[in-house]
């Protein structure tokens, strides 16, 4: 290693025999305490994920559509079609019902 990089080591090692500082033990306790909440949290999360991922799975199961009805045609409605000379095909559906 870097002669220096030792030497920073060694000068910032907090078991180099130098007390702490208020602030950092007061940190240092800060964070373990955080630490031992963590599991509890990603626990929690880990629960909230598998609810939400189980709802949506019985919503997309237990879901029911009617089937869609089929296009019937019926008798009065006329159909007009035309293709071209392109292979495009153009299909009008007439219905005397309709009102604007």
């Amino acid at each position: 290693m870097n002669d220096e990089l030792i030497s920073l080591l060694r000068q910032h090692d907090p078991a180099s025999g130098k007390a702490l500082t208020e602030f950092d033990r007061t940190r240092i306790l800060h964070r373990a305490q955080e630490a031992r909440r963590t599991p509890h949290r990603r626990w929690l999360a880990s629960f909230a994920l598998a609810a939400v991922v189980i709802f949506v799975a019985a919503i997309a199961v237990f879901r029911h559509e009617p089937p869609a009805p089929a296009h019937v045609q019926t008798a009065r409605q006329r159909q007009i079609q035309y293709a071209t000379p392109g292979g495009t095909r153009i299909v009008w559906t007439l219905d005397p019902n309709f009102h604007m």
